[in-house]
């Protein structure tokens, strides 16, 4: 099964996140490599390399299932730490920063432009979302303008509670 991408572009790689564990191939390697060093002294990174990819190629699927299998005991053990450390990050990264107004307008509405044209696409809901939006009269966006003010003050006091209790 392919790896996804779980950052961003661009986004740094966090360094105190658990390492991820190593493929069947991988386990492969570690095992393999000290042998094919010896046989071929004068082998370079590149043709160790191609020498592994040929022997793993070449290995019968009982050998390669014990590699899968203890592929599978690390990745069941990194996926019980990174939900720990994941746990722990979301304690210590603080209050979630509140809604604007016009993500209250669209929470509301949302679901009415939904019902009206059920095949909208995401994109297509957005921008009738932000067409309404604009042509809004301020008099109907006060409610959406006092509810997120409300929510950034309470948002405010919660970030500054948070930050007082971790310094």
């Amino acid at each position: 099964m392919p790896r996804t991408a779980t950052r961003k572009k661009g986004q740094k790689k966090d360094p105190n996140a658990p390492k991820r564990p190593p493929t069947a191939f991988f386990l492969f390697a570690r095992d393999r490599r000290p042998q094919l060093k010896a046989s071929h002294p004068g082998a370079g990174v590149a043709e160790i390399a191609k020498l592994l990819g040929a022997d793993w190629q070449n290995l019968s699927d009982d050998e390669k299932k014990h590699y899968y299998a203890i592929g599978d005991k690390e990745k069941a053990k990194y996926d019980i730490i990174k939900a720990k450390y994941a746990k722990q990050k979301a304690a210590n990264s603080g209050p979630k920063r509140p809604p604007t107004a016009f993500f209250l307008y669209a929470r509301d509405r949302r679901p009415m432009i939904k019902q009206e044209d059920p095949g909208a696409s995401v994109t297509d809901v957005a921008k009738i979302l932000g067409e309404e939006w604009r042509n809004l009269p301020s008099r109907n966006r006060v409610k959406y303008d006092n509810a997120a003010a409300q929510l950034k003050a309470e948002y405010d006091m919660a970030k500054a509670k948070f930050l007082a209790s971790h310094q």
